[in-house]
């Protein structure tokens, strides 16, 4: 190991070993040129000198950091050290508690290290970086960047299912299977370690397939399935599936469609830095915590540096997902044409995926009021208009998952919806029990109607219900 002063550390220079701060967290890999943002930084947290070492087992060696045994980490548990992940990347703050997602980074990583107790905490690396990647990507932008255009010809021939629609418990698997694939990607990624983006893209063209064979039905993989509670591979998972939906409805190619999806798994990231108390608080958040939600986007783009391959367009998509058609929201406060596209996409996706998940403060709301609320806000002009049409199109009127009551007296779960007929959706008849079911599977009762092929005289939808027992 060997200490350089911060004063002898020159701007472009690369060196064959790590840089890490006296606290043990890499600041620089091998060969990665040195920053004006890297020096900058490591002044405003104090450290005079940074370390060059092959990794954290020559800082143990040399007691800056500690060896630290996995085990004796469980969820719920607050931490008296800092944590620091095998490849440099802090993992747990003094004093946060340990969530699921950090073992999930921790198995990956497979050696964790203790931080120092003593001296000032230091800014996380991505957080280092993030701030110089704004800046950056905001001073590389075109036009072509922002917008996405439309296929010459339409690249989405009218629906010819290819094989049969999973039923409901293959639908769930798939879904599992996907989620659990998001889960081990983003351990990698909060580890530290490097993934490759052909890791999100084979995910993205498994939906492809599904998309292509039965748009009318492609929304259950997000919709219909049961989904848990504030867990972040779950929400990344669905957000693509419903940012794929509308982007093909929208027209694009196939490729802005299978980069969508990529867009969608990996657009909220930086959410893994934000703690879950701060995540789900119902409360008013204190200056710092909002701060650092305010933040996340740019946080995205920090822990993006990690995804090899990943494009311009997913990079916009993570830093703009929040700003708004009207300029009311953030990291800028940009308005219209300034955001991308793709990012527009992932706004209503985003905002459609989190109303309708359950949260520890509220309970999810009804698919049919969550499209109202999005129709209201297209209204006024704070998302895009063509994204929530596009939406409504792919997910219907009533949408996918939803419970409505028929003109002949039955209970019915929408189970597909119609382009061209937003209001006459693939529907399942439910028994109605009287009572919600344990397991929170409604049984379904015969095959499914398509009232598109069904005259409205015969058969009809009268209103949105609350569940099958209404």
């Amino acid at each position: 190991m060997q200490r350089i002063k911060l004063s002898d550390l020159a701007e472009g220079q690369t060196y064959k070993k790590c840089l890490f701060s006296p606290l043990g967290q890499k600041v620089a890999d091998p060969a990665e040129p040195v920053t004006a943002a890297h020096k900058e930084h490591l002044r405003r947290q104090g450290h005079e000198e940074v370390l060059l070492a092959g990794g954290l087992d020559e800082l143990a060696a040399e007691k800056v950091v500690q060896h630290f045994e996995a085990w004796k980490l469980q969820a719920g548990v607050s931490v008296e050290h800092g944590i620091l992940s095998a490849a440099g990347q802090v993992l747990l703050e003094p004093g946060q508690t340990v969530e699921q997602h950090h073992l999930d980074a921790i198995d990956a990583s497979g050696k964790i290290y203790a931080m120092p107790a003593h001296g000032t905490q230091d800014k996380r690396r991505w957080q280092i970086i993030s701030e110089a990647l704004v800046k950056e990507i905001e001073r590389n932008i075109t036009v072509a960047d922002l917008r996405v255009a439309l296929a010459s010809e339409n690249p989405w021939p009218a629906e010819a299912p290819v094989g049969d629609w999973p039923d409901r418990q293959r639908l769930a698997a798939i879904r599992q299977e996907g989620v659990e694939k998001l889960r081990r990607l983003y351990a990698h990624i909060q580890a530290g370690l490097h993934v490759n983006v052909q890791e999100f893209v084979e995910s993205a063209d498994e939906l492809m397939g599904w998309l292509a064979g039965h748009p009318s039905r492609f929304t259950q993989l997000a919709l219909l399935a049961k989904r848990r509670e504030d867990y972040l591979p779950d929400h990344g998972y669905t957000v693509a599936v419903l940012a794929m939906s509308i982007a093909r409805r929208l027209r694009w190619t196939r490729e802005n469609v299978r980069q969508c999806g990529v867009a969608g798994m990996l657009f909220d990231v930086g959410m893994l830095m934000i703690p879950q108390q701060v995540r789900n608080s119902s409360e008013a958040l204190s200056d710092v915590d909002r701060s650092r939600v305010l933040s996340h986007p740019a946080y995205t783009l920090g822990l993006l540096e990690l995804v090899d391959g990943v494009g311009q367009e997913m990079r916009l998509a993570g830093l703009q997902h929040h700003e708004r058609e009207n300029g009311t929201g953030y990291p800028r406060g940009l308005r219209k044409d300034a955001i991308s596209d793709m990012a527009r996409v992932i706004a209503v996706a985003d905002i459609f995926a989190a109303m309708t998940e359950p949260r520890k403060y509220r309970l999810p709301k009804l698919p049919y009021m969550a499209m109202e609320e999005l129709l209201h806000a297209a209204s006024s002009v704070t998302v895009w208009k063509p994204a929530v049409r596009a939406l409504v199109q792919a997910a219907g009127l009533f949408p996918v998952g939803s419970f409505v009551k028929l003109s002949d007296g039955r209970s019915a779960q929408v189970v597909g919806a119609h382009a061209d007929q937003f209001d006459r959706p693939i529907i399942q008849p439910v028994r109605a029990s009287g009572k919600e079911q344990e397991d929170e599977t409604v049984a379904w009762d015969g095959q499914p109607i398509d009232l598109a092929e069904v005259p409205k005289s015969r058969l009809t939808v009268v209103r949105a219900i609350l569940s099958a027992a209404a």
